[in-house]
């Protein structure tokens, strides 16, 4: 086999496991079993159903960090002027990111129905207990 013939076979090889592996992670190990779970069981002894659930997303920034930082700029500057030394700043940093935390987390609390959203849920339970 030629140099050529043989970079043809590795490549392919390479080629033909990384699809497999791409199909066992998006598709599940049970991906080409051809039983249906549900007919395999026997009798029925549960019902399924759909259901709307209303979910809500996280926020962009939960750790509310950029409330922080613009919170400790800004009460590092007022501080700077206030007092002209380094502890008035400091003090002025610390106090604005307290600030500035708590105002992004109130302004996250009253946009959180912004975030709500719903989305289609497999529920089932034993035969007649709905």
């Amino acid at each position: 086999m030629n140099k050529s013939g043989l970079i043809g076979v590795v490549v392919g090889l390479g080629l033909a496991t990384a699809g497999g592996v791409a199909a066992y992670t998006f598709l599940g190990s049970n991906a080409g079993v051809g039983i249906d779970a549900a007919s395999a069981a026997g009798p029925v002894t549960e019902e399924c159903w759909d259901e709307e659930v209303v979910v809500q997303a996280d926020p962009v920034d939960p750790r509310r960090i950029a409330g922080t930082v613009g919170g400790a700029v800004v009460g590092g500057a007022i501080g700077r002027d206030l007092g002209d030394r380094d502890i008035t700043t400091a003090a002025g940093a610390a106090a604005g990111a307290l600030i500035g935390r708590r105002i992004e987390e109130e302004i996250q609390d009253n946009r959180a129905e912004q975030r709500e959203g719903t989305t289609v849920e497999r529920r089932c339970a034993p035969v007649g207990s709905r």
